[in-house]
């Protein structure tokens, strides 16, 4: 079961279960009931009816429906839950209604988590019932927040995770819902999906009639547009397109030069066409701006050590492990430096270290045991 569900289930505990001594009639003979179905009935409101002596041999007929709502919006796989939805449907053939006003009532008074498990009997109910999911996932939203404001990011994401989820399938029911497409481009961008954000965006452009909300998102348009250029730029840089991905970053580089990110990209990108003393250019610059990432040593040393600069990619390597200590890459490509100029036991000693710390790479392996051999 998914955190989502169990944080749901939860909730049956405020519900209590009345056990009929026999066969009743509910709501001035609307529907009968069976004894061998337990009713639930939400705690607190038949605690308050027992204190208010307001509780006769009649059941009050909301107590049944809210109870049975509740039940269902915190455990659809409870058992009876067939009964329960034909209790409700024989009570009221508009329940639907009924159902979706309770839940933007419990919203309304900041009570997310019931909103929550009404919408989700609705759902249960009514799976294609695209507002009931809308304002499902605007509660799963709600709820993921007040964890991020607690600090709490796993269980936070998790809930977002689920209302992104539930906003995308409304659009397998009707892909021209325009709220879906309106909240669906904050949670990618929120999730840093800039293309994805401007994709569902431009559609939501064509779809909506409501002013303020298009202005907003012409410029929330605008304000991810050098994101979105980033994320194109490395989908072209993993697919190996490297001059569409350094045209891209050259673009960018001129408006945020000191993102050592977009150095380190533009130096793999030179790489990736072999362009190595440019490459070297931007890789050192990106050090300058962030010694701490280990691949920005690594790709600067693999760099200098191909156009045989091989000393000065021994004191890049040297200067990573100082800083961020033993990495069997660092290791092993500074052993090949070493190796190169023919400093044949510091060439050994580094790469049995990398072997040691990763003996599941065999071509680290295979050059350990060639300098084994070696220096017998």
């Amino acid at each position: 079961m998914g955190l989502v569900d169990s944080y749901f289930k939860k909730s049956i505990d405020k519900v209590t279960f009345l056990e009929l001594k026999k066969d009743s009639i509910i709501g001035n003979e609307i529907y009968s009931l069976k004894k061998e179905i337990p009713l639930p009935i939400k705690t607190d409101s038949l605690i308050n009816e027992i204190k208010e002596g307001n509780l006769h041999d009649e059941i009050n007929l909301s107590f049944i429906i809210d109870g049975i709502l509740y039940l269902m919006g915190s455990d659809p796989n409870f058992p009876y839950i067939e009964d329960y939805k034909e209790i409700l449907y024989g009570i009221n053939e508009k329940i639907h209604d009924y159902i979706f006003y309770q839940g933007i009532k419990a919203v309304e008074n900041k009570d997310n988590d019931s909103g929550a498990i009404y919408f989700r009997a609705l759902k249960l109910l009514d799976p294609k019932n695209i507002d009931g999911i809308f304002n499902y996932a605007l509660t799963l939203e709600e709820i993921g927040k007040k964890y991020l404001q607690m600090e709490m990011e796993e269980k936070a994401m998790e809930f977002i995770k689920n209302s992104t989820k539930e906003l995308e399938s409304i659009l397998d029911i009707d892909e021209k819902y325009p709220l879906a497409y309106y909240k669906l481009g904050y949670h990618y961008k929120f999730f840093g999906n800039f293309l994805k954000a401007k994709l569902i965006w431009t559609k939501y452009l064509t779809l909506d009639k409501d002013e303020l909300r298009l202005q907003e998102i012409r410029e929330e348009l605008d304000l991810i547009e050098d994101d979105v250029a980033m994320e194109t730029g490395l989908t072209y840089l993993y697919r190996a397109d490297y001059h569409k991905a350094i045209d891209i970053f050259e673009n960018l580089v001129k408006k945020y030069d000191s993102l050592w990110e977009l150095k380190y990209f533009l130096g793999a990108s030179y790489k990736g066409v072999g362009e190595l003393e440019n490459a070297i250019e931007f890789f050192y610059e990106a050090l300058d701006l962030n010694k701490e990432e280990l691949d920005i040593y690594n790709e600067l040393g693999i760099c200098l050590f191909t156009v045989g600069r091989i000393k000065e990619a021994i004191n890049i390597f040297t200067e990573a492990i100082e800083n961020l200590g033993n990495d069997y890459r660092l290791l092993f490509n500074r052993g090949l430096c070493y190796l190169q100029v023919e400093e044949l036991e510091k060439a050994h000693e580094d790469i049995s270290m990398a072997a040691f710390l990763n003996p599941e790479d065999e071509n680290i392996t295979t050059q350990k045991e060639v300098l084994d051999r070696l220096l017998r």
